[in-house]
């Protein structure tokens, strides 16, 4: 029999469970495995590098691939990816890797069967907290040390987002910052906590419709979007269950379509507005406050693929099947900026517009643009980046204001794949890069990550050098 050990997840001692033996926790019920011998010594918590004795030979650092880990760029940690380890032959931990150092920064979870099921989907990292799902048991650890924070029962699985749980923090992160979190399940619930604590704040059913939480950075609020087909939105701060703001509610066929936080606006192309459903147009609204700036009547606007955005006093939406763009409020709709090509997507990068264009005829090549957005000048071309990808057009473009990054298929093939980045000022090409099978890439406090089939690195933004690198 096994020496007591502590629920991971509530933190109550079980004692007399064999090792290795998967049951439910009898004071949480959720899923646990009693550790063999010398992974059971006191509570649940992270614990130092071991200088080795627990990774078996060659193995990767990580045992779940590319799509089984998160990571992050902190400024005094560093590089960290986040997943499970399983080394044969020996139990299962959750690791932290610091990935430019080659070490692992902690572990914990010794023992338990269900880390071998970790994916990214099942993982999020927001600030110094990280977040663990198995089933509908929400973990929250310290990045720094690993130890837990809290446990969360939910009513069914976190939903999930292609970067990770979708969970949704909007307050500044930092020492002495207090905040709360907003968690979407995938039974249409709303689950609010306090960050800190993981003390329930309150929870809301939405019965059978979609829930989609946005958050508004740092300002305390999240845009909560609802219901299909006619897709309804409100200004949530989590740490009140009472909406600040409620919109779609004129009319029961009232559609606010891809509503999409820009800056602190939320800028939408609905449809059926009003008492009697007959308007549709461009809706724009504060996102923290919910005052309405504006709504204009506009037919023919795009409202499911293309999400409209905000620079300055100027909004900018793409009409049906990306065959123009309108220029508001007050303005007027004019044809994409390169003739017989259509908009798939509209990114604000720094001063400049980017568009992601496609040929309207023959062989849809995608070509990467950017216009004025006060003088609607052409301001440059970053030139044709091929066919491939041809979906999640606006994950294709990463900016940090100074640089644009996109994708660029110069055979057509999406695993001979490289990256592009030019000046958002000049549109001056500053390096490109192969990166081989593109899965994905994103700026992450400040520098760039990049995601192949195989590999995740951490790019320089001014020059593309890898500053770090994990094989997986």
């Amino acid at each position: 029999m096994s020496t007591t050990f502590h629920c991971p997840f509530c933190g109550a001692p079980i004692a007399g469970a064999a090792p290795g033996i998967t049951f439910a926790c009898p004071y949480c019920r959720a899923k646990v495995m009693a550790p063999y011998d010398g992974h059971a010594s006191g509570a649940p918590s992270g614990r130092g590098w071991d200088g080795g004795a627990s990774q078996a030979g060659p193995s990767a650092p990580l045992s779940n691939g590319v799509d089984g880990v998160a990571v992050t760029v902190d400024p005094e940690l560093g590089f960290i990816a986040i997943g499970a380890h399983a080394p044969h032959g020996q139990p299962p931990c959750l690791r932290a890797w610091d990935v430019k150092a080659g070490r692992a920064l902690w572990e914990t979870l010794q023992g338990q069967g269900w880390l071998e099921g970790v994916r990214r989907s099942t993982l999020a990292i927001l600030g110094r907290n990280v977040y663990v799902a198995n089933k509908r048991q929400l973990l929250c650890l310290d990045l720094a040390s690993g130890s837990r924070k809290w446990t969360a029962s939910l009513s069914d699985v976190p939903d999930s987002e292609d970067d990770g749980l979708s969970i949704a923090d909007p307050f500044p992160q930092g020492p002495g910052q207090r905040g709360a979190i907003l968690v979407p399940t995938i039974d249409h619930c709303l689950f609010a906590f306090d960050r800190d604590s993981g003390q329930p704040l309150w929870h809301r059913a939405f019965g059978d419709t979609i829930v989609h939480v946005e958050v508004v950075p740092n300002l305390g609020a999240c845009v909560v979007r609802y219901g299909f087909p006619y897709v309804k939105a409100e200004i949530v701060n989590p740490a009140f269950a009472q909406p600040i703001a409620s919109f779609g509610h004129d009319h029961w066929s009232t559609d606010l379509g891809r509503a999409k936080v820009s800056g602190r606006s939320v800028i939408t192309a609905a449809e059926d507005m009003g008492p009697d459903g007959d308007d549709d147009g461009l809706l724009c609204f504060d996102a923290v406050t919910g005052q309405i700036h504006f709504f204009e009547p506009i037919e023919d606007l795009e409202t499911d693929e293309i999400a409209p955005c905000a620079m300055g006093a100027r909004v900018f939406a793409a009409t049906s099947d990306g065959k123009g763009l309108y220029v508001g409020p007050r303005g007027r709709t004019m044809p994409p900026p390169v003739p017989n090509h259509s908009i798939s997507a509209l990114v604000p990068a720094g001063p400049a517009l980017a568009l992601l264009l496609r040929k309207s005829h023959g062989t849809p090549v995608r070509r990467i643009i950017a216009i004025d957005p006060h003088t609607l000048a052409f301001r440059f071309d970053a030139g044709e980046a091929g066919t491939e990808p041809d979906d999640d057009w606006t994950d294709q473009l990463a900016t940090d204001g100074y640089t644009l990054v996109f994708v660029a298929t110069p055979t057509d093939d999406l695993a001979e794949a490289e990256l592009r980045s030019v000046d958002t000022s000049t549109g001056r090409m500053l390096w490109s890069r192969p990166v081989g099978s593109w899965c994905g890439h994103r700026f992450i406090g400040g520098q760039l990550v990049v995601w192949s089939d195989t590999k995740i690195e951490l790019l320089s933004p001014p020059n593309g050098q890898v500053l770090a690198s994990l094989t997986l």
